[in-house]
């Protein structure tokens, strides 16, 4: 699956998953390390809602490193989303 982001093609990533990333890391200030994207997700609460555990999940299966942008992140969510948890099965 291809969904597009911002004009930039994102393999293997849902749309909605996209905007749930958007929404968790509004505000965040790059280059963030995976523990920051984390920590910043973890503490969002754009919209009222805080992040959900999924989103949450997905940052954690980000490959550690240094992350220069947004468009990096979704790159590597692409990268691991076959390791993502089915959309039924996740719970916080």
């Amino acid at each position: 699956m291809v969904e597009q982001a911002g004009g930039r093609h994102v393999a293997g990533f849902h749309q909605d998953d996209i905007a749930r990333f958007e929404q968790a890391l509004t505000g965040l200030r790059y280059p963030a390390l995976k523990w920051q994207l984390i920590a910043h997700a973890d503490r969002s609460s754009a919209g009222g809602a805080p992040t959900d555990a999924r989103t949450i999940h997905q940052l954690w299966t980000l490959p550690t490193g240094l992350y220069s942008g947004f468009a990096q992140v979704l790159a590597g969510a692409a990268r691991t989303a076959r390791g993502h948890p089915s959309r039924d099965t996740f719970s916080r």
